[in-house]
């Protein structure tokens, strides 16, 4: 065992494995294989009916957490979208304690008009940025759950 040991350590071992493992002269290595390009995020195109200045501002907030996800980005005109978020023209509004909550709602649905899911979400309307973090969890998600299905 103790020879074994011995002879794996010894330089000349060290110098033949390497050899074996070197291309012979006048081949190049095999480089790492080149991994495929991930795909860009995913576009996605908001539906928000802005007639009312909160709905506005929220829409506002959905744009600043896509554009920050790193998962997703707005798509332009021009471009298709992956996914749709919808925003209702309404917000239910009302007063708590604490101050005055929005109930928001958006509905997130495959390019094709398919649905796929709905985030219901309360927050201060003097504060929507935690609302529009939990829609776009649901939209990463649904993303994740449509890629399944090759929606």
């Amino acid at each position: 065992m103790l020879m074994a040991l011995a002879a794996l350590a010894s330089p000349s071992f060290a110098a033949g494995a390497a050899a074996q493992a070197a291309p012979a002269q006048g081949q190049t290595a095999p480089g790492p294989a080149a991994a495929p390009a991930p795909p860009g995020p995913a576009k996605v195109c908001l539906d928000a009916q802005a007639g009312d200045e909160l709905i506005g501002e929220f829409a506002e907030r959905l744009r600043e957490t896509i554009a920050a996800s790193g998962a997703m980005s707005l798509a332009s005109a021009a471009d298709t979208c992956n996914l749709q978020l919808h925003v209702p023209g309404n917000l239910l509004r009302f007063q708590t304690g604490g101050g005055v909550m929005v109930s928001t709602v958006v509905i997130v649905t495959s390019a094709s008009g398919r649905y796929l899911s709905t985030s219901i979400t309360a927050c201060q309307a003097s504060d929507l940025k935690p609302c529009a973090v939990r829609a776009v969890a649901a939209a990463k998600l649904a993303l994740l759950m449509s890629a399944d299905d090759g929606a």
